[in-house]
Order: C-alpha cells, then sequence, then structure tokens
C-alpha cells in the first residue's frame, strides 16, 4: 500500500538528473507547479540530446559522449550545408556563362552534400526542362518538383508557379487531348478486328464441335458394343466395335487438329482486347502514363502556401482559466 501511495503522489511530479558535491548522480523531484520546462541535464552544462532517429549506440554512451556526437553531427550538417550554398551559387555563376550541363552537375553535387537545400530546386527545374520547353526529362522533372514542394521556400515555389504552371497545365491538356484521339483511334481498331476475329472464333468453333460431336457419339457406340461383342458367335458385333473405335479415333483426330485453330482465334479474340498487344495501343498507354507524370508534376509546382509549423490552438479547446 505504502508503494501504491508513493505513485499516486508522484503521478504529476516531474525529474530531472543532476550531479551532487560528491560526484554522483542524483535524481531530482520537480513539483508539477514549479515554471520552466523540466529537461534531462548534469550540472555540467551538457544536455542530453535528443535524436530524431533511433541510435542503438546512444543507449552506451555517456551524455558527454553524446553530446560530442551531437555537436559533430550539427558541425558536418553546417559544412555540408555551406557546400552546397556554394556550389549553388557557382551553378549560378556557369548558368551566367551559357554553360547549362555544367550548371546541372554542379547542382547534382550540390544535392548530393546538402538535399535539404532549398535554393537547389527551382534552379535545377528549369534547367533540366530548359525553361519549360522541354519535357522529355519527366522523371527527374517530377522528383525535383517534389523535393521543390518539400524543402523551398514559399517565395520560390510561388515565383515558379507564377512563371511555369500554365505552361505545364497547357502541356497536360495537350497531351490530354492527343490520348483522347489515340484512345479513340485504338478504340476503332480493336473495334475492326474484334468483329473479324469473333468471326473466325465462331467458324473454327463450329468445325471443331461437328468434329467433336461424332466422336463422343462413336465412342459411346464403341463402348457399348464391347460390352456385348463377344455374345454374337459369328463375329458381327466385334467386327462392329472395332469398326466403330476405328472411326471414333478418326474423329479424335480430327478434333485435334480442328481445336489448333480454334485456340488461335480465341487466343487473337483475348489479345486483341489488351492496348499493349499494339503499337497504337502501346503509344495511348504511354500517353496515358506522360499525362500522370505531367498531372503530377502540376500538382508539385501548384503554389499553396505552407502551413505555419505549430498551429493556433482552436478557442474552444483553450482550457479554462483557473
Amino acid at each position: 500500500m505504502a508503494e501504491e501511495r508513493f505513485i499516486d503522489d508522484d503521478k504529476d511530479r516531474k525529474y530531472r538528473i543532476r550531479i551532487n558535491e560528491n560526484g554522483e548522480e542524483e535524481l531530482e523531484i520537480i513539483g508539477p507547479d514549479e515554471d520552466g520546462e523540466v529537461e534531462e541535464a548534469y550540472e555540467t552544462g551538457l544536455e542530453v540530446p535528443e535524436f530524431e532517429e533511433d541510435d542503438e549506440e546512444a543507449t552506451t554512451m555517456t551524455p558527454e559522449q553524446l553530446y560530442l556526437v551531437r555537436k559533430k553531427r550539427e558541425e558536418e550538417r553546417a559544412a555540408a550545408e555551406a557546400k552546397a550554398v556554394e556550389l549553388v551559387e557557382k551553378a549560378r555563376e556557369l548558368l551566367a556563362d551559357g554553360q547549362e550541363e555544367y550548371a546541372l552537375t554542379t547542382l547534382d553535387s550540390a544535392q548530393s552534400e546538402y538535399e535539404e537545400l532549398g535554393d537547389i530546386y527551382p534552379l535545377k527545374l528549369t534547367l533540366l526542362s530548359k525553361n519549360f520547353t522541354d519535357f522529355s526529362r519527366l522523371d527527374e522533372l517530377e522528383d525535383i518538383s517534389f523535393r521543390l514542394q518539400n524543402n523551398s521556400s514559399d517565395e520560390d515555389r510561388k515565383l515558379i508557379a507564377d512563371n511555369y504552371f500554365s505552361v505545364v497545365q497547357n502541356e497536360l491538356k495537350a497531351q490530354e487531348e492527343k490520348n483522347e484521339a489515340l484512345k479513340a483511334e485504338n478504340e476503332g481498331k480493336k473495334a475492326e478486328r474484334r468483329a473479324r476475329f469473333k468471326a473466325a472464333r465462331k467458324k473454327s468453333l463450329i468445325r471443331f464441335i461437328s468434329a467433336v460431336i461424332p466422336f463422343v457419339v462413336l465412342l459411346c457406340a464403341a463402348i457399348g458394343f464391347s460390352t456385348i461383342m463377344f455374345t454374337d458367335r459369328g463375329g458381327t458385333y466385334l467386327i462392329v466395335t472395332i469398326v466403330l473405335f476405328a472411326l471414333a479415333a478418326v474423329a479424335l483426330l480430327v478434333s485435334i487438329i480442328f481445336a489448333r485453330p480454334l485456340a488461335r482465334d480465341a487466343r487473337r479474340v483475348r489479345v486483341n482486347e489488351r492496348d499493349s498487344s499494339t503499337a497504337l495501343g502501346r503509344s495511348y498507354l504511354e500517353g496515358v502514363e506522360r499525362a500522370q507524370k505531367l498531372w503530377r508534376l502540376c500538382n508539385n509546382i501548384d503554389f499553396v502556401e505552407k502551413a505555419d509549423a505549430v498551429k493556433a490552438q482552436p478557442a474552444e479547446m483553450e482550457p479554462p482559466e483557473n
């Protein structure tokens, strides 16, 4: 019961670790009504760093070691960012000199150094698309536009949207119109082939059935006579049975021969319905895929002002005043 009372009494309290005068770790209890944010810290002034990612090594480190690791990572991050900024400036200089490919390569290096630098992506997007006149590298444009949306400033995103959103939108509309034309032509060709293939399949099916039915009838008759073929002492039933089995074998052979064109015609009907089975259908599918990429590119550069990191708490959710 004493332990339960201890838990109840301390449930609203917070704790921090400090070093006492003997150099030992000591747990200090902070009351719930004390002001200020409570942090786990040592009197040495070294705060226990909180890593965004799970770090198994952190569990084996002292706070001093964790502090040094965190400091080293921040220094490396700052150095990478400074290097990336330098490379972006170099890319701008190369672009001013008309060396677009070298500028693009330099931006790739900047992205490798520090991919969170938002200044990379407006410039890289315009270089890749040649001021949005060339959409041949849509996969890369889509990736860069996504990074633009997540890393670049509102000013840069708005500038891209104001200058190029309508251009991408027009390209998307043109591709959709082309897709509609390709779809109509493709469906027309499929309908023409469908009529021919279904007619051929029907003929093949009739021929196949005309051979299968006699085979089934002859086989059943042969089996029936085989049960009584020895009842006739003159051997007539035996001869009839042999003849029936022979005719059934011939009918089976003819059925097998007629089954091949039936399978071929049935396959043609099935394959005809797939867009990927013809050059025209493949062109249509490529157009659909291109339209989807353009739509995503258009969506990524469409400027929507980023929400504030911390939103104001709704009035009805605020705690009542004491």
